[in-house]
């Protein structure tokens, strides 16, 4: 039972890694700044990285992730919940890779994590901390995201002529493009490491040494960006909207800052929420944004949550009929 549990944590680990690594690189690629193979190199490096960091800094964003407070103590305690848990995310986030949507693996965690515990706690399940650290973020976030970078792309000549005056623009902003897209990558690590590492120490790692688990979490994580990311890089660099550098660095700005702000303060929100909005924000400024391809993508966000609920909440009866 316990190989079963840790595969299938270990899956949904790859599978955030192939869904959500490339998301802070691909500004880097689509507005010509870095080649694929380079922007691939910085993601997944940066990606390691911030999972290495999030054993010192990911323990508020573990407390919102370890049901504690939403689902009964005594259901937190039983091995169908940690695997139902992680297993519904897992299959959610995989199913969107495959389709080659850019979901919130958050999303998809806190959906699991209620469709779990309504399953086994004959609904008596406290919502309550999962819409306020979590929900609301979500929702909030690529809207702020999005607006932000319209903005600062508007106000861009008052607020970056001072900075570029002594030296031509292009030899500081491709640098700092790569250092916004490396923070990125590295705070959306510190972000998500926390989340997966948290179903695994209430489930049979319970015992296990944090330091281990998370850093078990980050290696497969970024296993699964070094093997399978291709297919959501290609939907997030060139089917959202075009872009040029300085519009990417804007971008990348916006959301290293938003991840790395929620980070501290133990609030959910989601990398792909956050550096989608900035792209859409992107694509409203310059007139470019591909209108189909966001709405499909903003109709996956809307399906992530109910999706893995469905799925934890028949694979935790599933398993309670077979005892």
């Amino acid at each position: 039972m316990d190989i079963l549990f840790f595969i299938v944590v270990a899956g949904l680990a790859f599978a955030n890694g192939a869904n959500d690594n490339f998301k802070g690189v691909a500004t880097l690629w689509g507005g010509g700044d870095l080649s694929y193979r380079q922007a691939w190199f910085v993601a997944n490096g940066a990606t390691l990285l911030g999972a290495v960091l999030a054993i010192y800094l990911g323990s508020e964003v573990a407390k919102t992730f370890s049901g504690r407070g939403v689902v009964n103590a005594d259901v937190l305690k039983t091995w169908n919940f940690a695997f139902a848990f992680a297993a519904g995310a897992a299959l959610t986030v995989f199913l969107a890779t495959f389709l080659r949507y850019p979901i919130s693996t958050t999303h998809a965690i806190l959906g699991s994590l209620a469709g779990a515990g309504v399953a086994l706690s004959f609904g008596d399940v406290n919502l309550q901390p999962l819409v306020k650290s979590g929900a609301i973020p979500l929702l909030m976030s690529p809207l702020i995201a999005g607006l932000a970078t319209f903005v600062l792309w508007k106000l861009r000549n008052s607020l970056f002529k001072s900075v570029f005056t002594s030296k031509p623009a292009g030899k500081i902003s491709k640098p700092m493009h790569i250092l916004s897209g490396s923070a990125v990558c590295f705070s959306r690590a510190v972000n998500d490491t926390p989340k997966i590492a948290s179903i695994a120490l209430i489930g049979s790692a319970a015992g296990m040494s944090h330091t281990v688990v998370y850093a078990a979490v980050g290696v497969v994580m970024t296993i699964g960006g070094i093997l399978y990311v291709r297919r959501i890089a290609h939907v997030m660099c060139r089917e959202i909207t075009q872009m040029s550098a300085a519009e990417g660095l804007t971008g990348n700005l916006v959301t290293a800052f938003l991840v790395i702000f929620a980070s501290k303060f133990g609030l959910a929100v989601s990398t792909t929420h956050v550096s989608v909005g900035a792209l859409i924000g992107i694509g409203t400024e310059n007139g470019s944004g591909n209108k189909k391809k966001i709405f499909e993508i903003l109709m996956s966000w809307v399906l992530t949550l109910p999706t893995s609920f469905i799925l934890a909440f028949a694979i935790a009866k599933l398993l309670a009929i077979l005892g």
